[in-house]
């Protein structure tokens, strides 16, 4: 099967499902009370984009999920911040972005949780994880946090490597060949946000066009 278009994979993703796949100065969500979201930045190709995606939390007994699937290839320039605003108690944020990157492409990403005085309860996580394909890429992760309510839980980090080379040692040992196992390596590293998006429909065809891709620069 073909891989679908971004197109047309957005015009067949389910209502609180929001798929983002171009960066403008600032795009910004409001999400109110006793909702559920799924947010998905999907960048890819070689072409430069910059923007900030800003969650404002402003009801409570929310449930957002922020998730990033990013490839960088060519001498692309990918710049994204991303916001979670918490402005009432009780709810939950949880953003995991992951990015490979080819070429001679760079990222960089700047996340900021932020916990509102009158937020208390909230539940904020943020994980960024960046895959190195060449030695002439380059990341830079920065996650932040602003909390000024005393009753939460936030946590935040971020990785930046290569791909384990005695991984690819083993898979090779099994018959693979170099290309082919970089792939499956790739494909498991992006599977973890593949698995956190609600509709199994809408994250095969995530997976079918992140794999032709992939497959393509390798």
């Amino acid at each position: 099967m073909s891989p679908l278009t971004m197109n047309e994979i957005k015009s067949n993703a389910p209502s609180n499902v929001i798929l983002i796949d171009r960066l403008s100065d600032t795009v910004r969500y409001r999400v109110k009370s006793n909702t559920k979201y799924t947010f998905i930045i999907f960048l890819e190709g070689n072409h430069d984009a910059q923007g900030k995606v800003e969650i404002e939390i402003e009801g409570s007994n929310a449930d957002v999920k922020i998730l990033g699937l990013l490839l960088g290839t060519g001498t692309s320039r990918l710049r994204l911040y991303t916001l979670q605003n918490h402005h009432k108690p009780s709810s939950v944020s949880d953003l995991l972005i992951k990015s490979v990157l080819f070429g001679k492409s760079k990222l960089y990403y700047e996340g900021l949780i932020k916990i509102g005085s009158g937020a208390q309860k909230s539940n904020a996580y943020q994980k960024n994880q960046v895959l190195l394909m060449s030695k002439d890429v380059w990341a830079d992760s920065r996650p932040k946090l602003e909390i000024l309510a005393n009753d939460v839980r936030c946590t935040h980090g971020a990785t930046i490597g290569k791909i384990d080379r005695e991984l690819l040692f083993y898979l090779s040992s099994r018959g693979l060949n170099e290309k082919k196992a970089s792939q499956l390596i790739i494909s498991g590293f992006y599977q973890e946000v593949l698995d956190r998006i609600p509709d199994r429909n809408l994250s095969e065809k995530l997976s079918l066009r992140l794999d032709s891709l992939v497959v393509k620069y390798l």
